[in-house]
């Protein structure tokens, strides 16, 4: 059936005629930021010099493991970041002849399609050399006239998102050209409160920052026993001695064999010992919902795993272990990958639970969950889990073998030091993700008339007089339903937690 919106000749628009791009439901949102704040396009904040541009793919795609200048696809584009670690690279030959398509500092940049549509993160320094694909634009906002970071959390608020959205066209790809870019509506709000909100993703990225770098240190400081042994390129060998549970000849590999011994030399010893693993059922009486952990959750820049809530009645099959804070999720499928999860967060009003597809360790302290987690992301634990591999083209392994690789005797002070930085980067990662929902709820409550640009602009100046008790007082009423709502759960139930996390991670870039 055909939906029909009623427009003057007057009410349209010179580019579309279309009844999506009228909606009521977009121009309800569109009209709350015009009538409670003032409404600019995208077009009047911009650096016109610089313009709106799309990207290019080098023809034929050929992508390089390593190099100078990184390549940024839609698949790149998380959580108003760039994965930098994701980026494929390309030669500086296609840089030059890119050129139209080069990102800068301070750039904005916008995926126009594709699974990620209406994505948008700020460009820094350390993303560069670098160029987009044509699935994306690049902007720079002019910074006398909007803070790249505020028009950032709203693009990717609920508010932001509708106006994306308004301007989309195609029925089974969604995409948006460089007229409706220009045109976007974007909110009229006062320097001083548009910091504020700025700050919130600012202080995201530096504690994401700072959480890789301790994984990045953490990495280089594990032995990396792998790498000391000769490999062995010989397709044909012998087994010294064979395992009744395994025959083929995969599992003798010498790689396998002197990796083992390498270890065993230098008094390595079972995960087991350090470790248990858990397969406790879960109680479906006890809640309608569960918190829900699978492979799809899982992280891996972080490391971390989250959980979907899912109805009880709705529980699937492969829903069976519960799990808890501080658990270490390994994959069964693809260990490969290097996917270990690792549960953060302490869900209390429901059941959390697991599904078969991870292999559920326990330690006995959150500070060793968090070591052990780290180094079972090591190549030297990869390749260990490979051993026992008993798949072909899609790789797996049976849900007791993590606790048979053996694992090098770390002195206690090592564990007992490295464990605390690795966990205090975890719940980096954690406040990290929070703030940015924080960035994006003030957006949508000074659209909805719930916080006023005063009250953000008076935290804003008590903070850089170094009082942030105006700055508490409203993080501590933020939630994942917005501002001040009745029963709902705090985004920040420890602000001095935060507090604290971010001071370490100011410390630590002020000491590089």
């Amino acid at each position: 059936m055909t939906t029909i919106f009623k427009r003057t000749p007057e009410q349209l628009s010179e580019r579309r005629i279309d009844p999506w791009h009228y909606q009521p439901r977009f121009e309800r949102q569109i009209n709350k930021i015009k009538d409670n704040l003032g409404a600019l396009t995208l077009e009047a904040v911009i650096d016109s010099k610089r313009g709106v541009a799309s990207g290019a793919t080098p023809l034929g795609a050929n992508y390089l493991e390593k190099g100078r200048v990184k390549f940024y696809r839609t698949s790149e584009v998380e959580e108003m970041f760039l994965q930098a670690e994701e980026a494929v690279f390309i030669n500086d030959e296609d840089d030059e002849k890119l050129k139209r398509s080069r990102l800068v500092d301070g750039d904005v940049l916008l995926t126009i399609t594709g699974a990620k549509f209406g994505k948008s993160a700020v460009v820094s320094a350390k993303h560069l050399p670098a160029n987009i694909s044509q699935h994306s634009v690049r902007f720079k906002p002019d910074p006398k006239k909007v803070d790249a970071h505020f028009l950032v959390a709203y693009l990717n608020s609920k508010t932001g998102q509708v106006a994306i959205w308004k301007e989309a066209y195609g029925a089974t790809r969604p995409a948006i050209d460089f007229p409706s870019v220009r045109s976007l509506a974007v909110p009229k709000v006062l320097p001083l409160a548009q910091r504020y909100i700025g700050d919130k993703v600012r202080q995201a990225e530096q504690l994401r920052t700072w959480a890789k770098s301790i994984q990045q240190k953490a990495s280089e400081t594990f032995p990396a026993y792998i790498n000391d042994i000769q490999r062995n390129e010989t397709k044909k060998y012998r087994a010294k001695e064979l395992f009744t549970e395994r025959l083929d000849s995969v599992f003798y590999h010498p790689d396998y064999i002197a990796l083992e011994d390498k270890m065993r030399a230098k008094g390595c010893k079972r995960l087991g010992l350090i470790t248990k693993q858990v397969k406790g059922a879960w109680n479906k009486n006890k809640a309608d919902t569960f918190e829900y952990y699978e492979i799809g959750g899982l992280d891996i820049i972080t490391g971390q795993v989250s959980s979907v809530p899912t109805p009880t009645t709705d529980a699937p099959s492969r829903a069976k272990t519960k799990v808890q804070q501080g658990d270490v999720l390994v994959s069964t499928v693809r260990p490969n990958r290097k996917n270990v999860g690792f549960i953060v967060d302490n869900v209390t009003q429901s059941e959390m639970v697991a599904t078969s597809g991870f292999s559920v360790l326990r330690f006995s302290s959150l500070t060793l969950a968090a070591f052990y987690h780290a180094w079972l992301r090591t190549d030297d634990a990869t390749t260990q889990l490979m051993r026992w591999n008993s798949g072909s083209a899609y790789p797996a392994i049976d849900d007791n073998v993590p606790l048979n690789i053996i694992t090098p005797d770390f002195e206690k002070t090592f564990v007992d030091g490295w464990g605390q930085k690795l966990l205090n980067a975890q719940f980096a990662y954690v406040y990290a993700k929070r703030l940015t929902e924080a960035a994006k709820n003030l957006v949508e409550s000074l659209i909805e008339g719930q916080l006023t640009e005063q009250q953000l602009i008076k935290a804003q100046q008590a903070l850089e007089d170094g009082d942030n008790s105006l700055d508490q007082a409203i993080l501590s009423k933020l939630s994942a339903e917005g501002y001040a709502i009745e029963g709902a759960t705090p985004l920040f139930s420890d602000v001095d937690e935060l507090y604290s996390l971010l001071e370490d991670a100011a410390q630590a870039e002020a000491e590089e």
